[in-house]
């Protein structure tokens, strides 16, 4: 990229030139989320299952050169940009201290286990919605500071929402068992792209705890509510699926991304 003018009147622009460079460029980026009202929110034991409004605010920091092929790092490059904003519809789900004690997940492996929770159940929504991963984000928090918890967010990556963190909500059950599953029933040992890593994590997939994931997950989803209504109703009809917009934030797992 020879220029970048992130002031002109019609929007950002861009001045490149074509190259060839025996290198890829990964994006690293940072990720606030923050919950605007919560419309629906149902006790999973001591959890609680909610489905609501939030702003995600992400900002790309800097970008990683890679060899192509074995992807091994050659740099990081410093970045000074613009954060942007995304208001849409979200799901999320908390975990308490105890829940945490009867899983063994202790501190250092919390935040590993809800980032591989995250990322394996983007992975599973588009069973339950009709979507795709690039359609969805998510966020993974050890303390959010609206929830005074750790939390899983999964958002719809349009502005407004598009319906599939709300179906997400309605078949929450089917859908986190779903997400255990794949992840116990990968034969890897610590993780990889068919259960826990992402193609776009904007944190590198890192850090990542498998077996933490499936532990957590088992003990959530031990005290699923049996409310028909909170977790088991089909919930409303698949929303059609918008055309992806030019950028979308990102997060953990960006959508977009």
């Amino acid at each position: 990229m020879k220029r970048l003018d992130l002031d002109d009147p019609y929007g950002a622009v861009a001045l490149v030139e074509e190259a060839n460079p025996p290198y890829s460029t990964t994006a690293r980026d940072t990720t606030a989320i923050s919950v605007l009202e919560t419309d629906t929110e149902v006790p999973w034991g001591e959890g609680r299952l909610c489905f609501g409004s939030v702003e995600v605010t992400n900002q790309v920091v800097s970008f990683l050169r890679r060899k192509l092929i074995t992807g091994e790092v050659l740099g990081e490059t410093k970045l000074d940009l613009p954060a942007r904003t995304l208001r849409t519809r979200a799901v999320w789900w908390t975990v308490t201290e105890d829940q945490l004690d009867a899983a063994r997940v202790n501190p250092e492996q919390l935040g590993g286990a809800l980032h591989a929770a995250e990322h394996a159940s983007i992975g599973m929504l588009p069973l339950f919605a009709t979507c795709d991963r690039w359609d969805i984000g998510g966020v993974s928090v050890p303390l959010h500071p609206d929830t005074l918890l750790p939390t899983v967010f999964v958002y719809d990556g349009h502005p407004g929402g598009a319906g599939f963190a709300e179906r997400a909500f309605h078949t929450a059950r089917q859908w986190l068992t779903a997400t255990r599953e794949a992840i116990a029933s990968c034969e890897c040992e610590a993780g990889c792209p068919s259960c826990i890593q992402s193609p776009k994590c904007g944190n590198g997939n890192d850090p990542l705890d498998k077996r933490a994931a499936v532990r957590l997950l088992t003990v959530l989803l031990r005290e699923a509510p049996d409310d028909p209504v909170a977790s088991d109703a089909p919930g409303p009809p698949d929303a059609p699926r918008p055309p992806a917009p030019p950028e979308s934030p990102a997060a953990a797992e960006r959508p977009g991304e």
